[in-house]
């Protein structure tokens, strides 16, 4: 069946209307005439399996990586890295007008010199099968784990450091089922193995300890977490800033994006000395911290306790005393506070913010609101919600923390709306 593809899904997929019916066919690229397969029929739309590529598209390139088309950690490899961000910016254009009904032209996408190896944190599955330990990335839409040799997306050290824990799997008494984390420094290179899951306590590391630039060995059980060798902490550098990060810690995996994204965030939320600032699903406190340095005080607000028990110590590690953190949910402490606040930073997961939370950040009518979305689904929704409380969305920001991916994060300016007799002013 042949057809033309004229859009982009959120996870990269062309779309293509087939007999009047959206039809969503992976690999395939804004612009091309291919031939597809139906593989499934829905009511409202169907999918289908590109077979034959009939007029290409000139940002089609060869993916450098052999496991493209086959793991499920990238999905635009076969694309130009320029038309990549073409693509990212038409996915958050669309969303915030069609979901946020907002008429704002987004932003060109803020892209990278290098858009390879940038990861500074990855995850290997490790799961007996037919009596055989297998270490590797999910197969696409499958718990089916595949036979990573490379990865284009971590350093050079990290899967040096993959290859040779691969060799010696047998050797390290795992379970069953787990996972392999390893994260790396950005700062000096050094890396941190962690072993995490059900029975990872009795992994034997004798093999490993002689590993140059390993920095320290973990485990983790249900947050749990146990230092088996080597230093707590990997040091890291952003914007100035000095950061212990933990087995457990929440950290941007793009180190040098991170800094733009950052530069963003301190552009668009203007702290002056005058102002307090909230900062709602702080994390480890990385954009409270930056904040504090130019505002007058700073509370940030987490759920989860280790992230908080993290931003407390970077805290005193970088000698700023203005800066608070509260831990809880946002839904529930943000609503209680009697504190006022001239400006409220969002980062919040992809499930976006809830309706309550945002009346209750309205309610609190701060002049400016920053937030950082990696979700534009979400986010466009979200800024509907805001507009309805009488902000308005002046600028958006995408920026690719993640190359080869379909992944998009976006810093976004919203300003409280002042309404005065004869025209309404923006603070």
């Amino acid at each position: 069946m042949r057809c033309y593809i004229d859009g982009i899904t959120h996870i990269g997929e062309g779309v293509a209307r087939i007999e009047g019916k959206a039809t969503f066919i992976p690999y395939a690229i804004p612009g091309e005439t291919v031939e597809v397969e139906i593989t499934e029929e829905k009511k409202r739309f169907r999918r289908a399996r590109l077979t034959e590529i009939k007029d290409s598209s000139e940002d089609r390139i060869t993916p450098l990586c052999p496991h493209f088309y086959e793991c499920g950690g990238c999905a635009y490899q076969h694309v130009s890295y320029p038309k990549q961000l073409e693509l990212k910016q038409r996915v958050v254009q669309e969303s915030i007008n069609r979901i946020g009904k907002i008429d704002l032209e987004v932003n060109p996408v803020l892209g990278m010199e290098e858009p390879w190896r940038y990861r500074n944190k990855v995850a290997w599955h490790v799961d007996r099968i037919n009596g055989q330990l297998k270490m590797g990335y999910y197969q696409n839409d499958s718990h089916k784990i595949i036979d990573i040799t490379t990865c284009k997306l971590i350093s050079v050290e990290m899967e040096n450091l993959s290859l040779y824990i691969k060799a010696k799997l047998d050797e390290l008494n795992l379970p069953d089922h787990g996972e392999i984390v390893i994260r790396q420094s950005s700062l000096n290179r050094k890396l941190m193995l962690v072993f995490r899951g059900d029975g990872m306590e009795n992994v034997s590391i004798n093999s490993l300890l002689d590993y140059p630039e390993l920095e320290s060995i973990y485990t983790i059980n249900n947050d749990f977490y146990t230092l088996l060798h080597g230093e707590p902490y990997l040091e890291e550098e952003i914007n100035g800033l000095h950061y212990d990060i933990s087995a457990l810690s929440f950290f941007q995996v793009n180190s040098g994006q991170t800094s733009k994204l950052y530069d963003l965030v301190k552009e668009y939320a203007h702290a002056r000395p005058s102002n307090r600032v909230l900062d709602a699903y702080c994390g480890m406190g990385s954009i409270s911290l930056l904040l504090a340095k130019t505002a007058r005080k700073v509370l940030g607000v987490e759920s989860y306790a280790p992230a908080i028990k993290d931003a407390t110590n970077n805290k005193y590690k970088n000698k700023i005393f203005n800066c608070d953190f509260l831990t809880g949910p946002c839904e529930i402490i943000i609503p209680q506070l009697i504190d006022e606040f001239d400006l409220v930073v969002l980062d919040p997961p992809r499930a976006g913010c809830t309706e309550d939370l945002i009346e209750a950040i309205a309610a609190i009518s701060p002049r400016r609101i920053v937030y950082v979305s990696c979700n534009p689904a979400t986010l466009a929704r979200d800024l509907a919600l805001f507009e309805k409380e009488g902000f308005e969305t002046r600028e958006i920001q995408p920026v690719d923390m993640f190359p080869q991916t379909s992944h998009v994060e976006c810093v976004v300016r919203i300003y409280r709306k002042e309404k005065t007799a004869s025209t309404t002013v923006y603070e």
